[in-house]
Protein backbone atom coordinates (compact mmCIF):
# COMPACT_ATOMS: atom_id res chain seq x y z
CA UNK A 1 0.00 0.00 0.00
CA UNK A 2 1.39 3.44 -1.03
CA UNK A 3 0.25 5.89 1.63
CA UNK A 4 0.10 9.62 0.90
CA UNK A 5 -0.67 11.83 3.89
CA UNK A 6 -2.10 15.27 3.09
CA UNK A 7 -2.83 18.27 5.26
CA UNK A 8 -3.89 21.87 4.76
CA UNK A 9 -2.08 25.08 5.63
CA UNK A 10 -3.47 28.25 4.14
CA UNK A 11 -0.25 30.17 4.77
CA UNK A 12 3.40 29.49 5.55
CA UNK A 13 2.68 29.21 9.26
CA UNK A 14 5.80 27.44 10.49
CA UNK A 15 4.34 26.31 13.82
CA UNK A 16 1.20 24.91 12.17
CA UNK A 17 3.20 23.07 9.51
CA UNK A 18 5.51 21.64 12.17
CA UNK A 19 2.65 20.30 14.28
CA UNK A 20 0.93 18.72 11.29
CA UNK A 21 4.19 17.24 10.01
CA UNK A 22 4.72 15.66 13.43
CA UNK A 23 1.42 13.83 13.05
CA UNK A 24 2.07 12.92 9.40
CA UNK A 25 5.48 11.43 10.25
CA UNK A 26 3.92 9.50 13.11
CA UNK A 27 1.13 8.08 10.93
CA UNK A 28 3.62 7.07 8.22
CA UNK A 29 6.03 5.42 10.65
CA UNK A 30 8.90 7.86 10.16
CA UNK A 31 9.70 8.09 13.87
CA UNK A 32 10.21 4.33 14.12
CA UNK A 33 13.12 4.49 11.65
CA UNK A 34 14.64 7.92 12.23
CA UNK A 35 16.97 7.74 15.23
CA UNK A 36 18.94 10.58 16.83
CA UNK A 37 22.29 9.40 15.43
CA UNK A 38 21.16 9.70 11.77
CA UNK A 39 22.75 12.24 9.43
CA UNK A 40 19.74 13.79 7.71
CA UNK A 41 19.74 15.58 4.38
CA UNK A 42 16.82 17.80 3.36
CA UNK A 43 16.78 18.20 -0.43
CA UNK A 44 14.61 21.21 -1.38
CA UNK A 45 14.01 22.70 -4.83
CA UNK A 46 16.44 25.64 -5.12
CA UNK A 47 16.54 25.90 -8.89
CA UNK A 48 17.41 29.61 -8.96
CA UNK A 49 18.14 32.54 -6.67
CA UNK A 50 14.51 33.57 -6.18
CA UNK A 51 12.57 35.08 -3.29
CA UNK A 52 10.32 32.56 -1.48
CA UNK A 53 7.12 34.44 -2.31
CA UNK A 54 7.63 33.80 -6.05
CA UNK A 55 6.91 30.06 -5.61
CA UNK A 56 9.97 29.03 -7.61
CA UNK A 57 11.76 27.41 -4.67
CA UNK A 58 10.68 25.30 -1.70
CA UNK A 59 9.61 27.79 0.96
CA UNK A 60 12.06 28.05 3.88
CA UNK A 61 9.17 27.81 6.38
CA UNK A 62 8.50 24.24 5.20
CA UNK A 63 12.18 23.28 5.48
CA UNK A 64 12.45 24.94 8.90
CA UNK A 65 9.33 23.09 10.09
CA UNK A 66 10.85 19.78 8.97
CA UNK A 67 14.10 20.54 10.80
CA UNK A 68 12.39 21.62 14.03
CA UNK A 69 10.22 18.54 13.91
CA UNK A 70 13.34 16.37 13.67
CA UNK A 71 15.09 18.23 16.48
CA UNK A 72 12.18 17.50 18.82
CA UNK A 73 13.03 13.83 18.32
CA UNK A 74 16.71 14.34 19.06
CA UNK A 75 17.96 14.53 15.47
CA UNK A 76 20.52 17.34 15.26
CA UNK A 77 22.72 16.52 12.26
CA UNK A 78 20.54 18.15 9.59
CA UNK A 79 21.86 19.57 6.32
CA UNK A 80 20.15 21.33 3.43
CA UNK A 81 21.69 20.72 0.00
CA UNK A 82 20.79 21.20 -3.64
CA UNK A 83 22.62 21.71 -6.92
CA UNK A 84 20.91 24.26 -9.13
CA UNK A 85 21.13 24.30 -12.92
CA UNK A 86 24.14 26.59 -13.22
CA UNK A 87 27.61 26.49 -11.71
CA UNK A 88 27.93 24.39 -8.56
CA UNK A 89 30.18 26.66 -6.51
CA UNK A 90 30.15 27.91 -2.93
CA UNK A 91 29.47 31.44 -4.17
CA UNK A 92 26.53 30.30 -6.30
CA UNK A 93 25.09 28.38 -3.34
CA UNK A 94 25.46 31.41 -1.07
CA UNK A 95 23.59 33.56 -3.60
CA UNK A 96 20.72 31.07 -3.82
CA UNK A 97 20.48 30.56 -0.06
CA UNK A 98 20.36 34.34 0.46
CA UNK A 99 17.68 35.01 -2.15
CA UNK A 100 15.52 32.03 -1.15
CA UNK A 101 15.52 32.97 2.54
CA UNK A 102 17.59 30.00 3.71
CA UNK A 103 20.39 31.96 5.40
CA UNK A 104 17.94 32.62 8.25
CA UNK A 105 17.77 28.87 8.92
CA UNK A 106 21.45 28.49 9.82
CA UNK A 107 20.70 28.30 13.54
CA UNK A 108 18.35 25.36 12.98
CA UNK A 109 20.28 23.36 10.36
CA UNK A 110 23.45 23.41 8.27
CA UNK A 111 23.61 24.84 4.75
CA UNK A 112 25.81 22.83 2.42
CA UNK A 113 28.82 24.51 0.79
CA UNK A 114 30.64 21.28 -0.11
CA UNK A 115 30.71 21.20 -3.92
CA UNK A 116 32.34 17.81 -4.29
CA UNK A 117 30.74 14.76 -5.84
CA UNK A 118 31.40 11.08 -6.45
CA UNK A 119 30.07 8.25 -8.57
CA UNK A 120 27.38 5.87 -7.32
CA UNK A 121 26.19 2.73 -9.05
CA UNK A 122 22.68 3.21 -10.41
CA UNK A 123 19.63 1.08 -9.81
CA UNK A 124 18.21 0.69 -13.28
CA UNK A 125 18.67 -0.45 -16.87
CA UNK A 126 19.36 2.79 -18.73
CA UNK A 127 22.08 4.25 -16.50
CA UNK A 128 24.97 2.33 -15.00
CA UNK A 129 25.95 5.06 -12.53
CA UNK A 130 25.41 8.69 -11.54
CA UNK A 131 27.68 11.37 -10.16
CA UNK A 132 25.96 12.59 -6.99
CA UNK A 133 26.77 15.57 -4.78
CA UNK A 134 28.59 14.70 -1.56
CA UNK A 135 25.78 15.51 0.93
CA UNK A 136 23.62 12.85 -0.73
CA UNK A 137 26.35 10.24 -0.42
CA UNK A 138 27.06 11.11 3.21
CA UNK A 139 23.44 11.11 4.40
CA UNK A 140 21.87 8.28 6.37
CA UNK A 141 18.35 9.59 5.81
CA UNK A 142 17.15 11.78 2.94
CA UNK A 143 14.03 13.94 3.07
CA UNK A 144 12.94 15.03 -0.41
CA UNK A 145 11.24 18.46 -0.21
CA UNK A 146 10.03 19.51 -3.67
CA UNK A 147 7.87 22.45 -4.72
CA UNK A 148 4.79 21.39 -6.69
CA UNK A 149 5.02 22.87 -10.21
CA UNK A 150 4.13 22.15 -13.79
CA UNK A 151 7.24 21.88 -15.97
CA UNK A 152 7.96 22.79 -19.58
CA UNK A 153 9.78 19.54 -20.31
CA UNK A 154 8.53 16.89 -17.89
CA UNK A 155 5.02 18.35 -17.35
CA UNK A 156 5.35 17.74 -13.58
CA UNK A 157 8.06 18.93 -11.23
CA UNK A 158 7.64 17.18 -7.90
CA UNK A 159 9.31 14.31 -6.06
CA UNK A 160 11.14 12.53 -8.88
CA UNK A 161 12.12 15.65 -10.84
CA UNK A 162 13.39 17.37 -7.70
CA UNK A 163 16.13 14.77 -7.34
CA UNK A 164 17.73 15.94 -10.58
CA UNK A 165 19.28 18.50 -8.24
CA UNK A 166 21.47 15.77 -6.77
CA UNK A 167 23.50 15.85 -10.01
CA UNK A 168 26.32 18.40 -9.72
CA UNK A 169 25.94 21.69 -11.59
CA UNK A 170 26.61 21.65 -15.29
CA UNK A 171 26.61 17.86 -15.45
CA UNK A 172 22.83 18.14 -15.70
CA UNK A 173 22.92 19.59 -19.26
CA UNK A 174 25.16 16.66 -20.20
CA UNK A 175 22.37 14.26 -19.19
CA UNK A 176 19.87 16.33 -21.16
CA UNK A 177 22.05 15.93 -24.23
CA UNK A 178 22.63 12.24 -23.61
CA UNK A 179 18.89 11.58 -23.24
CA UNK A 180 17.13 14.15 -25.50
CA UNK A 181 14.05 11.97 -25.92
CA UNK A 182 11.48 12.72 -23.20
CA UNK A 183 10.82 9.04 -22.55
CA UNK A 184 14.52 8.24 -22.07
CA UNK A 185 15.09 11.41 -20.04
CA UNK A 186 12.16 10.54 -17.79
CA UNK A 187 13.39 6.98 -17.34
CA UNK A 188 16.79 8.39 -16.40
CA UNK A 189 15.09 10.57 -13.78
CA UNK A 190 13.21 7.60 -12.34
CA UNK A 191 16.41 5.53 -12.18
CA UNK A 192 18.19 8.46 -10.53
CA UNK A 193 15.42 8.79 -7.96
CA UNK A 194 15.64 5.07 -7.19
CA UNK A 195 19.41 5.44 -6.75
CA UNK A 196 19.11 8.42 -4.38
CA UNK A 197 16.20 6.66 -2.63
CA UNK A 198 14.87 9.32 -0.25
CA UNK A 199 13.19 7.95 2.85
CA UNK A 200 10.30 10.40 2.84
CA UNK A 201 8.98 13.14 0.55
CA UNK A 202 7.37 16.36 1.80
CA UNK A 203 5.72 18.37 -0.99
CA UNK A 204 5.38 22.13 -0.60
CA UNK A 205 2.06 22.82 -2.35
CA UNK A 206 0.98 25.74 -0.21
CA UNK A 207 1.94 28.09 -3.02
CA UNK A 208 2.56 26.06 -6.18
CA UNK A 209 3.36 27.05 -9.78
CA UNK A 210 1.32 26.48 -12.93
CA UNK A 211 2.06 27.12 -16.59
CA UNK A 212 5.66 27.49 -17.71
CA UNK A 213 7.42 26.16 -14.63
CA UNK A 214 9.83 25.58 -13.07
CA UNK A 215 10.79 29.26 -13.17
CA UNK A 216 8.59 31.32 -15.49
CA UNK A 217 5.15 30.05 -14.55
CA UNK A 218 2.45 31.68 -12.42
CA UNK A 219 2.10 31.28 -8.68
CA UNK A 220 -1.01 29.31 -7.74
CA UNK A 221 -2.17 29.21 -4.13
CA UNK A 222 -3.23 25.70 -3.12
CA UNK A 223 -2.79 25.56 0.65
CA UNK A 224 -1.65 21.94 0.96
CA UNK A 225 1.28 19.73 1.92
CA UNK A 226 1.67 16.11 0.75
CA UNK A 227 3.83 13.63 2.66
CA UNK A 228 4.73 10.09 1.64
CA UNK A 229 7.44 7.50 2.05
CA UNK A 230 6.78 6.63 -1.60
CA UNK A 231 7.66 9.64 -3.78
CA UNK A 232 6.20 7.92 -6.87
CA UNK A 233 2.81 7.68 -5.20
CA UNK A 234 3.15 11.33 -4.12
CA UNK A 235 3.84 12.31 -7.73
CA UNK A 236 0.84 10.33 -8.95
CA UNK A 237 -1.51 11.89 -6.40
CA UNK A 238 -0.15 15.39 -7.07
CA UNK A 239 -0.47 15.01 -10.85
CA UNK A 240 -4.04 13.77 -10.60
CA UNK A 241 -4.90 16.50 -8.13
CA UNK A 242 -3.78 19.39 -10.37
CA UNK A 243 -5.48 17.90 -13.42
CA UNK A 244 -2.60 16.35 -15.34
CA UNK A 245 -3.14 13.25 -17.46
CA UNK A 246 -0.79 10.85 -15.68
CA UNK A 247 -0.21 8.94 -18.93
CA UNK A 248 1.32 12.15 -20.31
CA UNK A 249 3.62 12.56 -17.30
CA UNK A 250 6.34 10.15 -18.30
CA UNK A 251 8.00 9.93 -14.87
CA UNK A 252 4.69 8.82 -13.34
CA UNK A 253 3.95 6.42 -16.19
CA UNK A 254 7.42 4.84 -16.12
CA UNK A 255 7.58 4.52 -12.33
CA UNK A 256 4.26 2.67 -12.46
CA UNK A 257 5.53 0.38 -15.21
CA UNK A 258 8.63 -0.34 -13.14
CA UNK A 259 6.48 -1.38 -10.20
CA UNK A 260 7.66 1.45 -7.94
CA UNK A 261 4.05 2.20 -7.03
CA UNK A 262 0.60 0.91 -7.87
CA UNK A 263 -2.03 3.55 -8.65
CA UNK A 264 -4.80 1.21 -7.50
CA UNK A 265 -3.17 0.84 -4.09
CA UNK A 266 -2.59 4.52 -3.29
CA UNK A 267 -4.16 5.33 0.07
CA UNK A 268 -4.90 8.94 0.98
CA UNK A 269 -4.60 9.79 4.66
CA UNK A 270 -4.93 12.89 6.80
CA UNK A 271 -7.02 15.88 5.73
CA UNK A 272 -8.79 16.18 2.36
CA UNK A 273 -6.91 18.23 -0.19
CA UNK A 274 -8.40 21.69 -0.82
CA UNK A 275 -10.80 21.70 -3.76
CA UNK A 276 -9.38 23.41 -6.84
CA UNK A 277 -11.73 25.62 -8.82
CA UNK A 278 -9.98 24.56 -12.06
CA UNK A 279 -7.07 22.37 -13.20
CA UNK A 280 -3.57 23.84 -13.32
CA UNK A 281 -2.60 25.70 -16.47
CA UNK A 282 -0.36 23.56 -18.65
CA UNK A 283 3.01 24.67 -20.00
CA UNK A 284 3.12 25.99 -23.56
CA UNK A 285 5.17 22.93 -24.48
CA UNK A 286 2.39 20.48 -23.67
CA UNK A 287 2.29 17.52 -25.99
CA UNK A 288 -0.54 17.43 -28.51
CA UNK A 289 -0.71 13.68 -28.75
CA UNK A 290 -3.50 12.21 -30.84
CA UNK A 291 -1.38 9.39 -32.29
CA UNK A 292 -3.21 6.66 -30.41
CA UNK A 293 -6.39 7.74 -32.21
CA UNK A 294 -4.84 6.96 -35.61
CA UNK A 295 -4.56 3.57 -37.33
CA UNK A 296 -1.29 1.91 -36.31
CA UNK A 297 0.29 2.17 -39.80
CA UNK A 298 -0.17 5.98 -39.73
CA UNK A 299 1.35 6.65 -36.32
CA UNK A 300 5.02 6.69 -37.27
CA UNK A 301 4.72 9.08 -40.26
CA UNK A 302 2.31 11.26 -38.28
CA UNK A 303 4.82 11.41 -35.45
CA UNK A 304 7.53 12.63 -37.84
CA UNK A 305 5.22 15.36 -39.16
CA UNK A 306 4.19 16.44 -35.68
CA UNK A 307 7.79 16.68 -34.55
CA UNK A 308 8.66 18.79 -37.56
CA UNK A 309 5.81 21.27 -37.43
CA UNK A 310 4.67 21.31 -33.80
CA UNK A 311 8.02 21.13 -32.03
CA UNK A 312 8.36 23.76 -29.32
CA UNK A 313 11.54 25.81 -29.52
CA UNK A 314 12.97 28.66 -27.43
CA UNK A 315 13.34 32.20 -28.67
CA UNK A 316 15.05 35.18 -27.07
CA UNK A 317 13.18 38.34 -26.14
CA UNK A 318 15.99 40.81 -26.87
CA UNK A 319 14.34 43.59 -24.88
CA UNK A 320 14.35 41.48 -21.71
CA UNK A 321 17.71 39.75 -22.24
CA UNK A 322 20.42 41.07 -19.92
CA UNK A 323 23.25 39.13 -21.53
CA UNK A 324 24.16 37.19 -18.38
CA UNK A 325 25.00 34.02 -20.33
CA UNK A 326 23.11 31.61 -18.08
CA UNK A 327 21.24 30.24 -21.10
CA UNK A 328 24.44 29.60 -23.03
CA UNK A 329 26.05 28.05 -19.96
CA UNK A 330 23.19 25.59 -19.52
CA UNK A 331 22.55 24.68 -23.19
CA UNK A 332 23.41 20.98 -23.72
CA UNK A 333 23.62 21.41 -27.51
CA UNK A 334 25.88 24.50 -27.23
CA UNK A 335 23.89 26.46 -29.79
CA UNK A 336 23.47 29.65 -27.74
CA UNK A 337 26.08 32.40 -27.57
CA UNK A 338 26.24 35.99 -26.38
CA UNK A 339 26.63 38.58 -29.15
CA UNK A 340 26.61 42.30 -28.47
CA UNK A 341 25.53 41.58 -24.89
CA UNK A 342 22.46 39.63 -26.02
CA UNK A 343 21.79 35.89 -26.22
CA UNK A 344 21.49 34.45 -29.72
CA UNK A 345 20.27 30.99 -30.66
CA UNK A 346 22.15 29.55 -33.62
CA UNK A 347 21.15 26.37 -35.45
CA UNK A 348 17.69 25.59 -34.04
CA UNK A 349 17.65 22.26 -35.86
CA UNK A 350 20.13 21.11 -33.20
CA UNK A 351 17.85 22.19 -30.34
CA UNK A 352 16.74 19.20 -28.26
CA UNK A 353 13.85 21.11 -26.62
CA UNK A 354 15.11 20.51 -23.09
CA UNK A 355 14.33 24.16 -22.24
CA UNK A 356 17.29 24.45 -19.87
CA UNK A 357 17.73 27.97 -21.27
CA UNK A 358 14.16 28.84 -20.32
CA UNK A 359 14.58 27.28 -16.89
CA UNK A 360 17.81 29.10 -16.06
CA UNK A 361 17.03 32.57 -17.45
CA UNK A 362 16.82 35.02 -14.52
CA UNK A 363 15.21 37.74 -16.69
CA UNK A 364 12.42 35.57 -18.19
CA UNK A 365 13.80 36.51 -21.61
CA UNK A 366 13.56 33.00 -23.07
CA UNK A 367 10.13 32.34 -24.51
CA UNK A 368 8.66 29.08 -25.76
CA UNK A 369 7.17 29.03 -29.24
CA UNK A 370 5.88 26.30 -31.52
CA UNK A 371 7.12 26.45 -35.09
CA UNK A 372 3.57 27.06 -36.29
CA UNK A 373 2.75 29.31 -33.39
CA UNK A 374 0.91 28.62 -30.18
CA UNK A 375 -1.94 26.13 -30.49
CA UNK A 376 -4.75 26.19 -27.94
Amino acid sequence: MSKVYTFCSDAYDEALIESKLEKAFDELGVWTELTADKRVLIKPNLVLARKPELAVTTHPAVVCAIAKCLKKHGVNDITVADSAGGLYTAQALKSIYTAAGYRELEGVLMLNYDTGFAEKTAKGELCKSFNLINPVLKADYIINAPKLKTHTMTMLSNGVKNLFGTIPGLQKPELHYKYPNIEDFSKMLVELSATVAPSVTVVDAIDAMEGNGPNSGTKRHVGAVLVSKNMYAADYVAAKYIGLDTDQVQTVKISGQMGLFNADECELMGEPLPKLDRPFLLPDTRKLDFLDKLPRFMRKPASVVMKAVLKSVPRIDKEKCVGCGRCAESCPAHIIEIKNKKACIGDKSKCISCFCCHEMCPAHAVKIKRRLGKIN
